[in-house]
């Protein structure tokens, strides 16, 4: 059974989710996003532990739908993660995700959080 990992790209902090195909999502860990390499190393390492098949990134698109400043640094890190790491990189809308779980209260590691509602989006739009 394939196992999928969800990213949630910030400038300080990286969310993390897991899912096996077919199932929900839930969140991991909370990686510091302070050195891309360090960054990269880290991601490779729970690919290879985790057995990763699929990552999925969420894009903040604007509600407006116009290129932001946010879309085009996740794109790059995206750009960065399919060049670097040799599992199948997606991504998915990922508008409001760390909203909504503010919303319901969460406050501590909120980024994995946000990770697990980008990667309980992909499996949604993917469910077979």
């Amino acid at each position: 059974m394939k196992k999928y990992l969800g990213i949630d790209y910030g400038d300080k902090r990286i969310g993390l989710a897991l899912a096996l195909e077919n199932s929900i999502a839930l969140p991991y860990k909370v990686l510091l996003n302070n050195n891309l390499q360090t960054l990269l190393s880290d991601l490779q390492a729970i690919i290879k532990q985790e057995n990763i098949a699929l990552i999925v990134v969420g894009l903040p698109h604007s509600l407006s739908g116009n290129l932001n400043q946010r879309l085009l640094v996740t794109q790059r890190f995206v750009d960065i993660l399919r060049s670097q790491i040799e599992v199948p990189v997606a991504t998915v809308d990922e508008q409001m995700s760390s909203k909504l779980y503010e919303r319901q209260g969460v406050k501590k590691d909120i980024d994995k959080y946000a990770a697990t509602a980008i990667l309980d989006t992909y499996l949604a739009q993917h469910h077979d």
